[in-house]
């Protein structure tokens, strides 16, 4: 049933619902094996079985086979301008992710699987900041290629939404080559019948960017949007409020970032019974 709402979300289609419950829970999931976030994220067998198990406890119906770092940045920066689905596939944690997503595609329960990923704005200031020297336009393409080759590779890995967070918006002189990449990925994902997500911290941006689903802040934009679209709840668990029901405008709830590795799987819990006021 989720999967398919998640296809019609990437059509802009498909009958009002409430909405996926998918928080962003992925270093978190490692306090299960009492282990590193770090080791968790290039291990596809711990990720599976920690994402998995605390799916489970939570009783919510989407697992994160990643989270935005600086994997990304890290691939693209050493590359240089040519990337391959090869050179992105072989960095550790790409790896596991793709691998985990894999694996959770063929699970029979068919939890919702999502990437979560760095958005095109904040890789751009990340390869800046590691001494990539490019004008804008072509800096702006560079990445858009590198996350559209990563699109690819986890819808064909099986995944059934893709995130993309913006720590911060481009600059304006940036936004129409912003635009261009949230495009060229849009694209990819689109295709796969998965539908882009697009979450931005902080102050939202002058209008919500056609190539994406918008997934605001409700202080980004308290009233629903015209079109379909999710909903960004706060990092930390203690402020989440009850989730919409069948009425809603929203597809799906998200966090604005990841919640906090080392948040209490005790309060964790019983923040999600809450949301569902239980």
């Amino acid at each position: 049933m989720w999967r398919r709402r998640m296809q019609d979300l990437a059509r802009g289609a498909g009958r009002d619902h409430a909405p996926l419950f998918a928080p962003l829970l992925f270093g978190v999931a490692a306090q299960i094996e009492a282990i590193a976030p770090e080791a968790m994220a290039e291990d596809a067998t711990r990720m599976r079985k920690n994402v998995g198990e605390l799916q489970r406890m939570l009783s919510t119906d989407a697992v994160f086979c990643s989270a935005p770092g600086e994997a990304e940045a890290m691939v693209l920066s050493q590359h240089g301008q040519e990337i391959s689905p090869g050179m992105l596939a072989a960095h550790p944690r790409i790896a596991a992710s793709l691998e985990a997503a894999k694996r959770w595609q063929a699970d029979s329960g068919e939890p919702v699987v999502v990437a979560a990923l760095t958005g095109p704005a904040t890789l751009a200031a990340r390869l800046r900041a590691r001494g990539v020297a490019a004008d804008d336009e072509t800096l702006f393409e560079h990445v858009g290629r590198g996350l559209a080759g990563l699109a690819r590779l986890f819808c064909e890995a099986g995944v059934h939404v893709l995130q993309w967070h913006e720590a911060a918006l481009p600059g304006e002189a940036q936004s129409e080559h912003w635009r261009a990449a949230l495009s060229t990925v849009g694209n990819v994902a689109r295709f796969h019948r998965v539908p882009p997500v697009l979450v931005v911290q902080g102050a939202a941006p002058p209008s919500w960017p056609l190539q994406a689903v918008a997934c605001p802040t409700h202080d980004q934009q308290p009233a629903p949007l015209p079109r379909p679209h999710g909903r960004a709840w706060d990092s930390d668990p203690a402020a989440w409020p009850l989730l919409p029901d069948d009425t809603a405008a929203e597809r799906l709830v998200t966090t604005v970032g990841e919640v906090p590795a080392d948040a209490d799987l005790q309060t964790l819990m019983a923040q999600a019974r809450h949301v569902r006021g239980r």
